[in-house]
């Protein structure tokens, strides 16, 4: 028995927990899962999907999959553990179309940043059949995407939350845990709504700031300014750099949270925009160790 590192319960480890995992779409998180999973090895074999044939070339080069499939149908035949690493604009149709090659007792999960409507339409699909899905969302990745930007490492002392109903299988649930632990993730229980509503907050309400801030700046011959823009620039706006397609659909899946925390944001840049108009220096120092102090607190379990 051995115990990896971030487990939030002791759970005992086999050397391999599954006979075959199929990664459904092979960019920065699918195919740094499949180096995970060949590193830890969890699985006997790990294959994947990807549309291109280029990447699937690459990732066979790599080792990150043993076998690459152009057809989602063909990947997931076989296999007792599927995870679909792909945008949340497609998963819910990916979901439709494996269903029907589904080992009986298989177990489906995803790695998608809004939860509401992918578990929702999951659990439709799946309902009263022997497959069972449990929504997963890794709180790791890069502003970096694709393939080549893939890393062994990604999910190490990562945080996952899984994203449980009361219609999930207890079995089901125990074996999506313990495949994100084997990885050296922490796992958090959450539902899919609380889960929404906490990264509208602490993932899509900076992504957009980062975005508006780095417009705001660029603003009206953007290269003009450059020589000026130091390392305070590059760390607020670093994010920014993420995929505008992909992000786009994460925002819109989860708009009704965003709104919420752009208008609570509104309302705090309404104060200090009245604080600088009166000169009210106190007013503006107490944002600014507001800001500091909060961020302490939040980053505090981080270690950063």
């Amino acid at each position: 028995m051995r115990y990896h590192k971030g487990f939030d319960m002791q759970i005992k480890i086999k050397k391999k927990l599954f006979n075959r995992v199929a990664i459904i779409g092979l960019g920065l998180m699918g195919a740094s899962l499949g180096l995970a999973l060949k590193r830890a090895k969890t699985a006997q074999k790990v294959v994947g999907f990807a549309r291109r044939a280029e990447t699937r070339k690459k990732a066979l080069a790599k080792k990150i999959v043993d076998i690459a499939y152009d057809r989602i149908e063909t990947a997931v035949q076989g296999s007792d553990f599927i995870v679909l690493c792909a945008p949340v604009s497609v998963i819910s149709e990916m979901i439709k179309q494996c269903r029907p090659c589904l080992l009986p007792n298989a177990i489906v999960t995803d790695v998608g940043s809004v939860k509401t409507h992918i578990v929702a339409e999951a659990e439709m699909v799946f309902a009263g059949g022997k497959v069972e899905f449990v929504g997963s969302h890794p709180i790791a990745g890069s502003e970096q995407h694709g393939l080549e930007a893939a890393r062994a490492d990604l999910y190490e002392e990562a945080i996952v939350a899984v994203t449980p109903t009361r219609r999930t299988p207890k079995r089901a649930l125990r074996i999506v845990r313990q495949f994100w632990q084997t990885l050296g993730s922490e796992v958090v229980l959450v539902s899919p709504e609380v889960h929404d509503r906490i990264v509208a907050r602490t993932s899509h309400l900076p992504h957009m700031i980062a975005a508006l801030l780095a417009g705001c700046v660029g603003r009206e011959r953007a290269g003009k300014h450059g020589k000026f823009c130091g390392a305070g620039f590059r760390d607020t706006t670093r994010i920014a750099e993420g995929d505008p397609e992909l992000w786009r659909d994460i925002l819109g899946k989860n708009a009704c949270f965003l709104m919420e925390e752009l208008e609570a944001f509104e309302k705090e840049l309404k104060h200090l925009l009245a604080g600088l108009k009166k000169g009210n220096g106190r007013q503006i120092e107490k944002y600014l160790n507001r800001g500091r102090k909060h961020r302490r607190q939040l980053l505090a379990k981080k270690g950063t």
